[in-house]
């Protein structure tokens, strides 16, 4: 038939691009608040990196210098890794409220090739290898935004109308993140323990976990609640996908496959959904309808994504609603604001050189709002992303030119787009299991290891907060608690010193 012969054509490309979605996935897991310990650039996570903030130059080894051939192995596996990203993206975003994926997959590409052309071009950074990759943070608020607009805009609408608005709330997030970007490079950000400390941003980075762990139920198409769960027809999705994305986290900690282990990961669910479909002579759009592929996408010109943004289609009073703005503030603060600081922070020991933290946030400020002149998702400094880079010969601002160049190849060749429509959507549901099992195992049980119970109970109260309420009420609680117990613990240090 047509689609087995498609399937053998599509499935070289499968395996190329979910082999570079390994390294994308290293840089979604979370800060970690642990203590440091040593660390190599190819652990499979952001927060695993973060522990390189004392040990980096005590294990400083002599810098090779930049080849171009080393410079476009790095640009290609890194703009590859884009792509792969940027329709997982889409798949989390676009998908579960019917706006078709090619044009988030445009969008998401777009953001990254113009955040990186301009950071690549003024960053400090020793041979401008800072990689802006896009936001997996930023994730559970754009999704949950969409599925406002959605509520809002309603089954009438004309065509095009959420498309519109929904692509308008990324760019107004991008802005948000701009400027907070800008004010926050003329703030005193060098010790930023002092704003968010370590137990105010476990907590948060929780809250995050447990959002994204949420999407994976977004995902498969299927409400959240007790009683949609417990359907025979809702357990077939959520039960395999919580427990691959469970035995991914298991193997992800015992460093089984290093990283080959999320393409092993994407390949092996792929080849089951595929085998028991064709074993039981399902045909592909049958296997849609059901929930086990993602939707179909017919890739297009990435003019189709400035001819979506049409000004008139957008339901402003839909996108400036207080629900709507609630999420775009968080995308903006939790996503771009707080990373990009904290990964700035921990870059600067991972490469052992003094970065100007200042300059950093001005880059990326200017960075991200020339993404959302362009119609782009958001983007910012990825850690393991930018370490990977390194480790495979990406030390010029050459590779990360030829980076985004790579990925700007996949908007001219749109067809790829159609491989997204063949993934099953537990591989993508499992990786959602897994990045919130990592972020929730990192930020509250090691955590609260490494800090002590006093630390672990303030993290569990932020993150009951922000389930409870939202973000943004438990990250405000949580920096007024911060500074009124840092008041009080200087207060009695005083008085004990008069004494």
């Amino acid at each position: 038939s047509r689609a087995k012969s498609s399937m053998r054509l599509l499935l070289p490309l499968l395996f190329l691009s979910s082999s570079a979605h390994a390294l994308q996935l290293s840089a979604i897991s979370s800060p970690r608040v642990a203590a440091p310990r040593a660390c190599t650039p190819w652990l499979s996570s952001r927060a695993r990196l973060s522990r390189a903030r004392a040990a980096p130059v005590a294990q400083a080894t002599a810098e090779p210098a930049p080849t171009r051939m080393g410079s476009v192995v790095a640009g290609t596996y890194t703009g590859v890794m884009q792509f792969t990203f940027a329709a997982a993206c889409a798949s989390i975003i676009f998908a579960p409220v019917g706006l078709p994926l090619a044009i988030g997959i445009q969008h998401g590409l777009v953001g990254f090739v113009v955040t990186q052309a301009v950071v690549a071009r003024t960053t400090s950074v020793r041979g401008g290898v800072a990689l802006a990759v896009p936001s997996f943070e930023v994730l559970p608020f754009l999704a949950r935004f969409a599925v406002i607009a959605a509520g809002a805009v309603g089954a009438g609408a004309g065509p095009g109308v959420l498309l519109a608005t929904v692509l308008a709330g990324s760019i107004v997030a991008n802005l948000l993140a701009a400027a907070l970007l800008a004010l926050a490079s003329e703030a005193p950000v060098d010790n930023i323990d002092r704003l968010l400390p370590p137990p105010l941003q476990a907590g948060l980075f929780a809250a995050i976990g447990w959002s994204l762990y949420l999407l994976s139920f977004d995902v498969l198409g299927l409400g959240a609640g007790a009683g949609a769960l417990l359907t025979l027809q809702s357990a077939r999705l959520w039960v395999p996908a919580n427990l691959f994305g469970l035995g991914l986290w298991r193997a992800s900690r015992k460093g089984v496959g290093g990283p080959l282990l999320i393409p092993i990961f994407i390949l092996a669910v792929s080849a089951l959904v595929h085998g028991l479909r064709l074993a039981t002579g399902c045909p592909v759009p049958d296997a849609r309808a059901a929930g086990w592929l993602m939707a179909e996408v017919v890739g297009e010109p990435a003019s189709a994504l400035w001819r979506s943004l049409s000004p008139s289609l957008v339901r402003w009073d839909v996108l400036f609603s207080a629900a709507a703005l609630k999420q775009l503030v968080c995308a903006a603060l939790f996503g771009p604001l707080v990373n990009t600081v904290l990964n700035y922070v921990l870059y600067g020991p991972l490469i052992r050189q003094k970065l100007d933290l200042k300059t950093e946030l001005r880059s990326h400020a200017l960075g991200t709002a020339a993404a959302a002149a362009v119609g782009g998702y958001s983007s910012y400094l990825g850690l393991s992303d930018s370490a990977i880079h390194r480790k495979i010969g990406g030390l010029d601002r050459f590779s990360c030119y030829f980076a985004a160049a790579v990925s700007a190849l996949f908007l001219c060749a749109y067809p790829l787009c159609g491989l997204v429509g063949y993934l099953p959507t537990l591989a993508i549901a499992g990786i959602c299991v897994y990045v919130g099992c990592d972020f929730l195992y990192d930020n509250l049980v090691e955590a609260t290891r490494a800090n002590g119970a006093r630390a672990g109970l303030a993290t569990a109260t932020v993150l009951a907060v922000c389930v409870w309420k939202d973000m943004l009420h438990g990250s405000l609680l949580g920096i007024a608690g911060a500074q009124a117990c840092g008041w009080w613990q200087r207060r009695q240090q005083r008085r004990a010193d008069k004494e």
